[in-house]
Parts: structure tokens; sequence; C-alpha cells
């Protein structure tokens, strides 16, 4: 039977999307010469299209994602070519260990600083469970009650807790292009620890999940060409703009104004001027034509307040967070550079002395640890000789690039395996040598993490399989994430108060780093 005329056969689907993804690789290629930097291959992911029958919008979508992935690919490779380099090196550092929770200590800076990094290192031999800082009371944002235990204050009012909200928004987020169109940026811990960006629509619906959580009813309203959230006191609704950071007031000065009043009132609206980068005529026009001003009851499918910042550090491992960052960013949505964002850095060498490479592992089979040549290395052991070490590596930030180097000998018929899984259900093998001798790798990861379609990694599993004469001297794992720089611990001019908590139930000994100039 012949196709319908607005049909076409995912064999042809999948060939078009073919022939995109690779002249994108092409031209990422051509534009990573001219840098004299080498990007990271990707895994190949077209098979999942189907040859046969007509193509639905499942198939479109799964067949144009490596597409996206590439474009994005190519985005980055365009932007490295404009870049200085890497993110600056901070001049002077600021170094403490800790051993206990809470503890609190005091830096003083005799003039102004311009922080470049802070870093946590997990220096003992016990788990370290969600590890934090905050300096002079401030950016704890942790979990969403972190959040609004910063914002609020004991007897305010549903008005002032209101205000209160919109204007830790007003200060601590950007207007730029998002990097979701979903629930990826309307959770507030993820939207201001990760990202620190959106448009109206997110700042909106992040007002609203916040205000919700302490009890005040909201809504989100779509205008014509902009969105603004309402939430209810008083008896009354009344619209609190986060992003065009701005309120109006009703004829008596005091009400805060409803949207259904500015429909009606555009004299209000002149009185304050224009704002979000508009003429005061285009916000009028924005509020007064009201064929196409609604409420969108379906923010709420879209929003959510459970995401937390936990994460641990094993013994060996450590977080390096910049409020710089060397190009690293996700997007689904666009491909231009934000105009402000941060990178850090997992990384993780194994300790082999004393088993403690076990710690914080999701298993170990058939390995044990081995002091030779003046050196702790692990190797197969029992009669099967061959051994896995799996860890899972777990991020409350977007994971966008990542490493893993090794440092091996190898005898006889031995060899050593590198696997990666985002589920743990398919493994994909990165790496592997069964070649005699010392064996250096240095293996790149960043290819089998998402960017460009759908919601970015948090986690994966890596599985290091060593096999016969191979034996592991050393291990460093590092993942590359994504960083928000206004919700970093920030250092400032003169006394600082430091204070480091985490929820470990054992001894720690934990090492704190401030990079500045």
């Amino acid at each position: 039977m012949p196709e319908e005329p607005d049909q076409v056969s995912r064999k042809a689907l999948r060939r078009d999307a073919q022939r995109l993804h690779t002249e994108l690789v092409k031209l990422r290629r051509k534009v990573e010469a001219a840098s004299k930097h080498a990007g990271v291959e990707r895994p190949e992911e077209l098979s999942d299209v189907p040859d046969d029958g007509s193509a639905t919008a499942t198939d479109l979508e799964r067949a144009l994602n490596p597409a996206k992935q590439a474009l994005v690919d190519l985005a980055l490779a365009i932007n490295s070519l404009s870049r200085r380099g890497a993110a600056p090196a901070a001049k002077k550092r600021h170094r403490r260990r800790v051993s206990s929770s809470p503890e609190t200590y005091r830096i003083r800076m005799k003039e102004s600083v311009r922080n470049r990094t802070v870093t946590l290192t997990n220096r003992g031999r016990e788990l370290v469970v969600n590890p934090r800082i905050v300096v002079n009371g401030r950016r704890d944002w942790f979990s969403t009650a972190t959040i609004l235990a910063e914002i609020l204050r004991p007897g305010m009012s549903d008005r002032e807790k209101a205000i209160a909200i919109w204007e830790f928004l007003r200060d601590n987020r950007c207007h730029d292009e998002p990097a979701h169109d979903g629930i990826e940026l309307h959770d507030p811990v993820r939207f201001l620890n990760a990202y620190g960006y959106g448009y109206c629509n997110d700042a909106a619906v992040n007002l609203a999940v916040l205000a919700e959580q302490v009890g005040i009813p909201s809504r989100v309203w779509g205008l014509s060409g902009h969105v603004v959230p309402e939430v209810h006191f008083d008896g009354a609704w009344h619209m609190l703009d986060p992003d065009g950071e701005i309120y109006y007031l009703d004829d008596d000065g005091e009400t805060i104004s409803s949207v259904s009043t500015l429909e009606q009132r555009p004299d209000i609206i002149r009185k304050y001027g224009g704002t979000f980068g508009c003429s005061i005529d285009r916000v009028v026009e924005i509020y007064t034509t009201t064929e196409d001003n609604r409420v969108m009851p379906w923010y709420k499918e879209i929003s959510e307040a459970r995401h937390t910042m936990a994460y641990v550090l094993r013994p060996g491992e450590s977080l390096m967070r910049s409020w710089d960052n060397w190009g690293l960013y996700f997007s689904s949505l666009y491909l231009d550079e934000p105009e402000r964002y941060g990178n850090g850095r997992f990384t993780f060498e194994p300790i082999f002395e004393d088993d403690l490479f076990r710690k914080g592992a999701e298993s170990v089979g058939g390995l044990r640890s081995k002091h030779a040549g003046g050196r702790w290395m692990l190797a197969p052991s029992g009669a099967r000789g061959k051994g896995s070490l799996i860890y899972r590596f777990a991020s409350p930030y977007p994971i966008l690039d990542g490493a893993v180097s090794v440092n091996a000998r190898i005898s006889g018929t031995g060899s050593l395996e590198v696997h990666l899984s985002e589920t743990g259900d398919n493994w994909q093998a990165v790496w592997s040598a069964d070649s005699a001798g010392p064996v250096k790798g240095n293996v790149p990861i960043g290819g089998y993490f998402r960017n460009g379609y759908g919601r970015p990694v948090y986690s994966y599993l890596l599985d290091v399989r060593l096999s016969g004469g191979a034996q592991l001297s050393r291990l460093r794992i590092t993942s590359d994430v994504q960083v928000a720089p206004a919700s970093l611990p920030a250092l400032e001019p003169g006394e600082n108060e430091v204070r480091y908590v985490d929820d470990s139930s054992g001894d720690r000994d934990v090492g704190i780093t401030f990079g500045y100039d």
C-alpha cells in the first residue's frame, strides 16, 4: 500500500538524520582543528530508529537527538575559538582542615576579593556525606527548606514573605536563554545552584513553587509575550514579577496590583516606566491585550521542589567549584553561551592502601590490594583471575564532561578494561589495554553524557575490570559539572564567618581551600 503524502518511511528518516549528523560532526572537527583542540567522539545512537514502517514523532525525536548533540558540540567548539584559554588560576589560597560538624572559623580579608574557586577534599578514611560551606550565613541552598530559611524571618506576614521571595529571586538569577523548557529549571534548588538563569516563565514558576512551599497559594499567568506569577494573600491576588524586577501598587499606594487590575489600568503601569528591556508602551500592551492573557495551571505539572545538593566524598575525592568556567554548559534549547555560569570538577583517586578503595564503591569483586615495588596496587584475586571495581558518580550538578586516567602494568595474557553505564542496565566499553608492559591511559568520557536534548546526566557508573596479570597502580576519575556562580560561598572584604557542616556519622578530615585574587 502506498504511503500517505504526509508520511515518511523510517528508512528515509534514518538516512536523512544520519547525513545531518555526519555533516555536523565534520564541521565540528574542522573547528576543533582550527582551535587545536580535539573533542570527544560520541557513541553512535542512530540504531534506535527501526528501518521498517512509517516514521512517528518518537522516531523523529530519536533520530534527531544525535544531531542535536552534535550541534551543541559544534557550538562549544566554536565558542572555544574566542576563549582566552582555561579558567584563570587563583593567585592566593586560604586552606583549612576541619574534623567536626558543624565547625566555624573566620577568615579576614583586608581588601576586595575576586573569588575564583572553593574546594572540599576528603583527606580522611571515612565517607563524608553532604558536605557544605556557608559563608556569612548566606547561600545555604542545600534544599528548598534551607533556601526559604535564608529568605524568611519569624513573624513575617504572607505579604512580607511573598515580597521577600520576590526580592531573593530578583537578586539571585539573571535573564538569559534557558537550558531546558521543562521541569529541569523549575525546581528552585536546581535552578539556583546549577543554572541561575532563564526566561520569565522560569522565574515565575520558581517564585510560585517557593511561595506554595510556605502555604501561600500561587498561580502563573501567560500574557502577550511575557509570563508572571501571582500570589494570594490578604484575600486577593497580587502580581510580583521577578524577571521584570517589578511590581505595581494600586491607588492607595499599599496594595500590590493584580494582573486583572493591570489589564484595566494602564495608568498604573505608566507610573513606573518600562521594564525587562521593553518600552512603557510595550509593557502596557503586554498587560492590556487581554485576549491571550490566561492562567496556566499546567505549570504545576512541570515544577517540583525535590532536588537537593546531596553528594558523598569518598576517601581521596574532592569537589572544586569555580566562579569562572572552561566552556561547558548544558542546553537542550539554545546554542549561545550563557552570559554568566561556572564550572566545577569532582576528582576521585581511590586509595588502594588498607582497602580504602572499597569505601563508597558500588561493588568490588575478585580484587585485592597488594604492596609491591614501593607502591600499593590492585590485582585480580582468586582462581578465575578476573576482578571488577564499580563506582557510582552522583552529582547534584549536571555532569557534562569527564575523564579516566590509569597507570597499570600488564603481564602475560592480562587485560584492563573500562566500561560505563548511566543506569547499570547497559554497559558500553570505553577503553581497553591488553599489551604486556606498562600502561598509561587518559580516557575522555564526556561523549557519553547528554547535551543538546533531553535532560542532563546527574549520575553514572564506571566499571574497571582487571584480568590475568593486570595490576592497577593509579586510577583517577574526573567529572566536570555546571554550577551557578551566585550560589557559591563567597568571601568578602572584612571578617568572614565560614561554617562547615555535613551529615556524616563518623570521623571526618576535610580540607577546605578558597582560591581568590
